[in-house]
């Protein structure tokens, strides 16, 4: 832990940093803080700061920078004590109405607007998410339609052709079985596989459920795979402003979308913000950049993840609002839409 001190002269260098892009000298930190110390005294305490991480001191200028150590400490110990705003503020709500692909695409659109970074939002990853409801249906007497519908908007249909009739009590049979079996179990989970293999059943009942299947099994190895984006070309505007940014490897980063998901789907379990700030990012392309993220879901259950993307010289504050703002809304969507 830093002095109080220290720890306001920390303070006043990211804060300016952030506001101006450029080094803090000083004589401003000594003017416009309430330190009540001489200029002199805050150079030896920038060099204090510069001396355990903290800070760096471009050769161009006597002022300093904050490094990502020191950006950490700040969001650590700052940010969330000085915040701007009420997470609950109005114009976060998403539109019940809208389908999962539109709410998510609305809700990357606004982060991205609301911070001006790049915003990213996963779909929820199906294998994780919970059957809500099966619908079995005999279109004709030898083809059978089945209708996987999970909590988070998720739909597949399947057709299935037999090579013979099938017993009509069978398709009822087969659509009681499967709605009272697979309530609120994942679609990754064992125990619908168990349920799907039907040892406690007779021959026929196991093998119609072994033939329908795949409609269960291709439905967890279908979602979570797509990633919604906005803000990218205000995101590289701001990359091309700082000095020595690998634009090419950036864009091939971006391009190659599964990777951008890992990193965004990489969050701890529980549902509140996180943050990797420079060194701290797993990829070489992504090091001089912070995330800002958080998972939405239903209840203890997380369904995916949103945040925002942007230099190391981000507002950090806001950032964290409205990544806040976003999990939240989303997660109140999913819930009154598919609960």
């Amino acid at each position: 832990m830093l002095t109080s001190r220290l720890e306001a002269i920390l303070t006043a260098v990211v804060e300016f940093h952030i506001a101006t892009g450029r080094p803090a000298g000083s004589k401003y930190i000594s003017d416009s803080g309430d330190l009540g110390v001489s200029a002199s005294t805050v150079r030896g305490e920038l060099a204090r700061l510069e001396a355990m991480g903290y800070l760096d001191h471009p050769h161009t200028s006597a002022g300093r920078v904050p490094t990502d150590k020191g950006y950490r400490y700040y969001v650590d110990h700052f940010s969330r004590e000085h915040r701007r705003g009420d997470p609950e503020s109005p114009g976060w709500p998403v539109e019940i109405g809208a389908g999962i692909e539109d709410a998510l695409r609305w809700s990357a659109g606004t982060l991205a607007r609301a911070t001006g970074l790049l915003a990213m939002v996963s779909a929820p990853l199906q294998n994780n998410v919970a059957i809500k409801r099966v619908e079995v249906l005999g279109l004709q007497p030898d083809l059978v339609m089945v209708i996987v519908i999970t909590v988070s908007g998720g739909i597949v249909k399947k057709l299935f052709l037999f090579d013979g009739p099938v017993d009509p009590g069978l398709i009822d049979w087969a659509c009681g079985y499967l709605n009272e079996a697979f309530q609120n179990i994942d679609l990754g989970s064992r125990r619908l596989r168990r349920h799907l293999e039907g040892r406690d059943l007779t021959g026929v009942e196991a093998e119609f459920l072994k033939s329908i299947a795949p409609a269960f099994v291709d439905l967890a190895g279908e979602g979570g795979g797509e990633l919604f984006l906005d803000g990218v070309s205000g995101f590289f505007t701001q990359i091309e402003q700082g000095a020595g940014r690998r634009m090419r490897d950036l864009m091939g980063l971006l391009d190659r979308q599964e990777r951008i998901l890992k990193l965004l789907n990489s969050a701890p379990m529980k549902r509140r913000v996180y943050l990797l700030i420079g060194e701290e990012m797993p990829e070489a392309a992504l090091r001089g950049l912070s995330l800002v993220a958080a998972n939405y879901g239903l209840g203890y259950r997380n369904l995916g993840a949103v945040g925002v993307l942007g230099p190391t010289r981000m507002d950090y504050e806001n950032a964290i609002i409205n990544v806040e703002c976003a999990a939240r809304a989303l997660s109140s969507y999913v819930a009154e839409r598919f609960n």
